[in-house]
Order: C-alpha cells, then structure tokens, then sequence
C-alpha cells in the first residue's frame, strides 16, 4: 500500500513538471517603428546610415508559457493564454505555449516583459538576455573544487568578451494569479 501510494505521489508530482508541445511555429515580433526596421532588425536603416546603433546578430527564440491554478486542480501549465510581449522596441501577442522569434543585439538586447490575461486571472513576467558564452564557462568550473572554481572563475571573467560572446534569454514563465476584485 506504502509503495503504491509513493508510485502515486511520484506520478502526480512529476505530471505538475512536465510541459505542453508547443505545436505552432515562432511568432516573430513587429518593430514598434516599421519604417527604421528591415524584418525583425529594428535597428536596419539607422544602421544602414552608419548611426552607431547595437549590431544585429541574428534570430533567437523566446519560450513563453502560462502556469497557475486556474481550475482549482493545482498549479500546472495552462494554454492558450493570450500574452503581449514587449521590449519597447518590438511587440507580439501570442496564445500560450509559444515560441516568439526576437533579435539578438547580443548585450544590447533589451529586456522583454510579458503581460498575460485569462479570464480572472493574470500574471506577468520580464526578463533580460544573458551572457551563455560566460554562463557555460562558469558551469564548467563547478566541479572543479573550490580551488579549480576560483582559478577556473577568474580566467573566465578574464575572457568575457560582450563583442564575441553568445547571448539569449531564458525561456520565459508567467504564473498567473487571481486578479483583485475591482
């Protein structure tokens, strides 16, 4: 009886982790400003006049998902959620999960906030891009020891290079809450 109810709780604990599939393609964001952008490059023709403006890296994809305890069963994703996700430079609105396709100006990239609504319930989030290439080097010095960490951690911050170095963002989660009564 012991062991079935700890396969139980195991289940149920593990089901509250897992994720949905996101089953539709990337939402590409639109420049706040069309006219100065080329695509999702909101900084193209300031660049293209030899303005000193952050240099374009390429497309990264932004997870976005809902959690919360909208049914009373529970914290657990929820989808189809409508979500507005800004940076003050670009936006999009997408239903839940969703992958969004942002620029990457590497450590120029601005943070993203995102605001989602359902029903009662809402919730928002922000977040910031993030240097992987000096992440990476500081995971690696983990299992080194103490000694290893601090020479490993000190010939890393050496080499951060913002010009070279890869940046993105996390994935991105919003838990919704109950809203207020107004």
């Amino acid at each position: 009886m012991k062991a079935t109810f700890a396969v139980l709780a195991a289940a149920v604990a593990l089901s509250a982790c897992t994720t949905m599939d996101i089953e539709t393609p990337p939402v590409l964001v639109t420049p706040n400003n069309a006219r100065d952008a080329m695509g999702i490059d909101v900084y193209a023709r300031a660049r293209a006049a030899g303005n000193p403006v952050p240099r374009f890296r390429g497309q990264d994809t932004v997870e976005v998902r809902a959690f919360g305890n909208v049914d009373g069963n529970g914290s657990r994703e929820v989808s189809n959620v409508q979500c507005n996700v800004d940076s003050g430079l670009y936006k999009a609105t997408i239903l839940t999960p969703a992958n969004v396709g942002v620029p990457n100006y590497g450590p120029d990239s601005p943070s993203i906030f995102v605001r989602c609504e359902t029903g009662e319930f809402s919730g928002s989030a922000t977040v910031d891009s993030y240097n992987i290439t000096a992440s990476q080097r500081s995971n690696s010095a983990a299992g080194t020891g103490l000694l290893g960490a601090i020479i490993i951690g000190a010939v890393a911050a050496a080499q951060i290079d913002p010009n070279n170095d890869e940046f993105g963002y996390p994935n991105i989660r919003v838990t919704l809450k109950e809203r207020a009564a107004q």
